[in-house]
């Protein structure tokens, strides 16, 4: 009993200690993913939003985690709301997850105004054109990859000296360099060119909130979807699934957007339906009234007391 006492005494002081280093529920996401710098992001420094999403989906973890899911209750069952997926809007880029709202003027109609309309020629315009029957997630993913293959991220300091310059996309491809939204519009270009309408085709200035840069993407809405054409990843996918790109403006061809974003519905927790304990009637017996005849059989009960549901 002794020994016995001493080897407690020894050890659940540690037990004890680890316990308490250990959290009841954490998160922790990877190092690379810290804020950075648009231009360090942007080249590599750390993985977009979007690139965590794509590497989930490829079967590696974009996170590393350690979950102590916490006990349930025995009196309360949760009771959420089982909303089926929102159809995608045939009028308003309703992009990641946001609401659209049409705008008459912004900041940057210059910018796109001076390269909307621009058209694509040489091997670029040759292979969009090479693409024309094929089908639409074929065309999305080869002009994808073919531009994030042939053109290498400048930003635009560095390459112009300003703090921001839209490039044509014949220019981006001739010059095989540019920044953000050069890519999208690059894309965009080279899709028109393979027979996609213009109403289908968006360019998207974002917030990324896991690198806390500003950032362009092209969006596509195709097969009932919005799919992102991004110049981090050759993956292609659904606006939805990147809960991270905070949408600012968006254009297509004659109409400028902003957006807004539904007012999130918050989870209910109801009390449980279910009662704990059967309820029984308190112990009684029937007695006949005076002059009566005594019943044939004496009904009796009991009660039991039931556990609150809540």
């Amino acid at each position: 009993m002794k020994t016995s006492a001493r080897l407690v005494a020894r050890f659940v002081p540690a037990i004890a200690l680890a316990a308490a280093a250990m959290p009841a529920e954490a998160q922790v996401a990877s190092a690379s993913y810290r804020s950075m710098t648009k231009t360090e992001a942007i080249l590599g420094g750390a993985p977009s939003a979007l690139a965590a999403i794509t590497a989930q989906q490829g079967g590696r973890p974009a996170y590393s985690s350690f979950v102590v899911p916490a006990s349930p209750s025995p009196y309360l069952q949760p009771a959420v709301a089982a909303y089926p997926p929102r159809q995608i809007s045939n009028n308003q880029p309703d992009v990641f997850n946001s609401v659209a709202l049409s705008i008459g003027r912004s900041p940057l109609d210059a910018r796109w105004d001076r390269v909307s309309g621009a058209g694509i020629g040489g091997s670029a315009g040759a292979f969009a054109a090479s693409l024309r029957d094929d089908g639409i997630i074929a065309k999305l993913e080869a002009v994808n990859s073919y531009v994030n293959a042939r053109v290498r991220f400048v930003d635009d300091r560095v390459q112009y000296g300003v703090a921001d310059r839209w490039q044509a996309a014949s220019d981006t491809l001739a010059r095989a360099r540019g920044d953000c939204e050069d890519f999208a519009l690059a894309k965009r270009a080279m899709l028109r060119a393979a027979g996609v309408p213009d109403k289908d085709l968006y360019l998207v200035v974002l917030k990324d909130l896991t690198r806390r840069a500003d950032h362009a993407v092209l969006v596509v809405r195709a097969q009932g979807r919005f799919l992102v054409l991004d110049n981090g990843t050759d993956r292609i996918v659904d606006s939805s699934d990147v809960p991270d790109y905070r949408p600012i403006l968006t254009f297509t061809a004659g109409r400028t957007y902003t957006h807004g974003y539904r007012r999130a519905v918050p989870p209910v927790t109801y009390a449980s339906s279910t009662i704990a304990q059967p309820v029984m009637l308190a112990e009684t017996t029937v007695e006949p009234a005076s002059g009566d005849e005594a019943p044939a059989a004496v009904e009796t009960a009991s009660l039991a007391s039931a556990t609150p549901g809540f």
